[in-house]
């Protein structure tokens, strides 16, 4: 009797062990799968595959559990080349509810492979945050939200703009992490040469010397090297820097220069690409609430403030870097916004930015100032005084 147990428990161990391998290896062979949507592709998600239908997906959170686990696509997938072949892969943002209380963003691509889409990894990026934009450029996946600050409870309102980017290495999808605090992620053109070893952030028409002690200066001289012969020295590289903008050296080459630039992190040297849109920028410490300096308790719901026979809209103005991207998205997001190239308004726009002056007086202006302020090349927004 004790051997008939012992072999009952032995085939139902074997039998459970066969099934897992078996559910198992259908999870990965759909994962390998290439479908015609990225809306019916599967992700992995914590290291479980999740496979969409139409954008959705819904299974008991446990085995037997009336409870679901559900995963949805946050608006539309964005479309633009991720591994540097020219086909338009995609980008998704999923919202996944495993059965609590939480509901977490997870970033995931679907990679085209002759016409198909084939899903990756998802990276979170946090539990119950507001999403406000995802876009790809240059082979990067770049995403602008609101979150909470370390030490603020989940029943606070997100308000910390950041921004996220990914990138796709060795069939992986991964987030760009800054290795030193105050760093920033610059897109533009490296040239090395005998007498120079500049970088030139795009748009902002200014080549800055490399420091010689950057801590990257290293790779990006040996990725420049591989990246042309000898004798094509001289020649602007298109590169993804991680960094910030010093002082000039005293002496040597580099004290012709304005400026110059630390590099702390080769992201990726990308021969084959060009200047699309600003810089990309990470984790503003500045909260939303504080770059909007006026005081929104004055407004009614229509975005006007007075007495009752003498209500008016209050204009506020803000600073862009002048791309035709950044003006595009401002406008998309606000559509009372008119642009001033020339002038530098009462906030003091700089060199190479555009004064941009908009409206409450507008559906929802409320969403819309915390969609302009979430933007991380807004700095500040301020009541406009016409004089």
């Amino acid at each position: 009797m004790k051997r008939y147990v012992q072999t009952v428990v032995v085939w139902l161990l074997c039998s459970v062990g066969i099934g897992l391998v078996a559910i198992a290896g259908n999870a990965a062979d759909r994962l390998n799968q290439a479908v015609p949507d990225p809306l019916n592709a599967t992700y992995l998600i914590e290291g479980t595959p999740v496979g969409l239908t139409a954008g959705r997906s819904e299974s008991p959170a446990a085995p037997g559990s009336a409870m679901k686990m559900r995963t949805a696509v946050w608006r539309q997938p964005v479309y633009g080349d991720l591994d540097g072949n020219g086909d338009e892969d995609a980008a998704l943002l999923l919202v996944h509810n495993p059965g609590g209380s939480g509901t977490f963003y997870y970033v995931a691509a679907a990679i085209n492979v002759n016409g198909r889409y084939q899903g990756t990894n998802a990276v979170l990026l946090g539990d119950r945050i507001d999403p406000m934009d995802m876009g790809i450029r240059n082979d990067a996946i770049v995403i602008n939200y609101v979150d909470r600050r370390p030490e603020e409870p989940m029943s606070a309102a997100p308000s910390v703009n950041k921004t996220t980017v990914l990138i796709l290495k060795n069939d992986k999808l991964i987030e760009i992490a800054l290795l030193v605090e105050g760093d920033r992620i610059f897109e533009g053109w490296v040239t090395i040469g005998h007498e120079v070893r500049s970088f030139e952030p795009c748009f902002r028409n200014q080549a800055l010397w490399l420091m010689g002690h950057s801590p990257a200066i290293k790779e990006i001289m040996a990725a420049y090297r591989r990246a042309l012969p000898i004798e094509k020295t001289y020649r602007p590289l298109f590169i993804v820097l991680a960094g910030k903008t010093v002082g000039p050296p005293d002496e040597g080459f580099g004290a012709d220069y304005e400026a110059a630039f630390l590099a702390t992190q080769l992201v990726r040297m990308a021969p084959g690409e060009n200047c699309t849109s600003e810089d990309f920028v990470f984790d503003s410490p500045i909260s939303l609430s504080q770059k909007i300096t006026f005081d929104l308790s004055r407004l009614d719901d229509d975005g006007l403030y007075g007495s009752a026979d003498a209500k008016r809209a209050l204009p506020y103005e803000f600073c862009i870097p002048d791309t035709v991207q950044n003006r595009t998205e401002v406008k998309r997001i606000d559509p009372t916004v008119t642009f001033f190239a020339e002038s530098p308004g009462r906030i003091g726009c700089g060199t190479y930015e555009n004064l941009c002056i908009g409206s409450t007086h507008q559906k929802d202006f409320r969403r819309v100032l915390k969609g302009l302020a979430a933007l991380p090349y807004v700095q500040r927004i301020d009541e406009s005084f016409f004089e």
